[in-house]
């Protein structure tokens, strides 16, 4: 193709046609110039591609992460709400006794736990560069922005309570929870009455705190789904 443009060139310039030469010429640099631009858009085209696919592919994987955090949620919730429903019934009651069920509920906690592995790699990689959806960007961020404050909240206050009271309550009912399996009520004295009265309600108040946030979290955790799976579309 190249050796044919030069032959035209040449048999324009040698039968003095300069005129039609330049149009030629113009005409040659036009095409060439069509053709670097097809070229550049193609490229663009295909470099589109390859990032909407790596965008969706780690999408897709956000959302099984997310999953997992939902299930980690809901058994927290499970949790904390049976909890706060054992110890309200110990406190309402006026009793010196307590369950071993309450007593087990009331040693014992569940942590979150946030799946950000993906996040991580979307954080490090970019990737949420490639992503239009401004409103959906501000989602992913704010979600896990709220999952480490949930989780900086029971690392910093409820695991310590917890850790407090399951040692004073071992130490005076001489109780192994790994082992622990009587169903009948615990006697309690005036004097532990008095002290694990004071640790139920910190703990109740605490399941109830902890409930709420879970519900909040999950709330935009659902939101966070629908918002992913609709750019997945």
């Amino acid at each position: 193709m190249i050796k044919v443009f030069r032959k035209i060139r040449q048999d324009l310039l040698s039968e003095g046609k300069t005129g039609k030469y330049l149009k030629y010429a113009f005409g040659e640099i036009l095409l060439v110039v069509i053709g670097i631009l097809i070229a550049l858009q193609l490229n663009v085209s295909r470099e589109n591609h390859s990032n909407q696919k790596k965008l969706n592919k780690y999408l897709s994987l956000l959302v099984e992460d997310l999953e997992k955090d939902k299930s980690s949620l809901l058994e927290c919730i499970e949790f904390d709400s049976i909890k706060n429903q054992l110890l309200n019934q110990y406190i309402d009651s006026g009793n010196l006794k307590l369950s071993s069920e309450t007593i087990k509920y009331a040693a014992r906690w569940r942590n979150f736990l946030i799946h950000k592995s993906t996040y991580n790699s979307i954080q490090s990689s970019n990737i949420l560069e490639l992503l239009d959806n401004i409103e959906l960007q501000n989602s992913i961020s704010e979600y896990y922005a709220f999952a480490e404050q949930v989780n900086n909240y029971e690392n910093t206050h409820l695991n310590t309570q917890m850790s407090n009271f399951t040692n004073e309550i071992l130490k005076r009912k001489r109780i192994n929870l790994l082992y622990y399996k009587d169903n009948t009520n615990i006697e309690l004295t005036a004097e532990e009455d008095s002290i694990f009265y004071g640790y139920f309600t910190h703990i109740r108040d605490i399941a109830a705190l902890e409930v709420r946030n879970y519900n909040k979290l999950k709330e935009e955790l659902d939101n966070l789904s629908v918002l992913i799976k609709m750019e997945l579309k």
